[in-house]
């Protein structure tokens, strides 16, 4: 794995420094969506695979591919709609969670103030992977979860 540039390493301060922004509301009945950046060859992910990236547990992933989660922060509402529906965690689950893994060592993923910045950190950060409302996805990759689109009536983060 190379060194982290001087560049990524002063975008990653700036991310963990923005963490203590304000909240940031979902629009009523907006879905969620996967995203990555727009030249990833990811299609698609099963929800547990998903699940498991976000929790910093190990993946199954035949390719190689690398994984950079990057979370909103705690308090957003997009970030608590994410954790109930794929983590099966309520907020205060999560925390607790995050808590116990870092007694134990593992690092959670990193957190994005906005949404802006957490659409620029996927975009240039290889291997990163986040979600975002519908409206704020911009030039990212949306990516489909156990085959479902947002347009899916049953897709998983509506």
């Amino acid at each position: 794995m190379e060194p982290l540039s001087f560049r990524r390493r002063q975008f990653l301060r700036a991310i963990a420094a923005i963490g203590l922004t304000p909240r940031i509301s979902l629009a009523a009945n907006e879905p969620l969506v996967i995203v990555t950046g727009s030249t990833s060859h990811l299609r698609d992910l099963s929800s547990d695979k998903l699940r498991r990236i976000f929790l910093a547990l190990p993946t199954d992933d035949d390719d190689g591919h690398r994984f950079l989660p990057i979370n909103l922060a705690q308090g957003n509402t997009a970030r608590e709609q994410f954790d109930r529906r794929v983590l099966n965690m309520s907020p205060t689950e999560a925390s607790r969670y995050w808590i116990d893994q870092r007694l134990r060592g593992s690092k959670p993923p990193r957190s994005a103030g906005s949404f802006d910045i957490c659409r620029r950190a996927v975009q240039e950060l290889p291997g990163a992977i986040s979600y975002l409302p519908a409206s704020a996805v911009g030039s990212l990759k949306v990516v489909s979860i156990d085959g479902r689109t947002p347009r899916d009536h049953n897709y998983a983060l509506k």
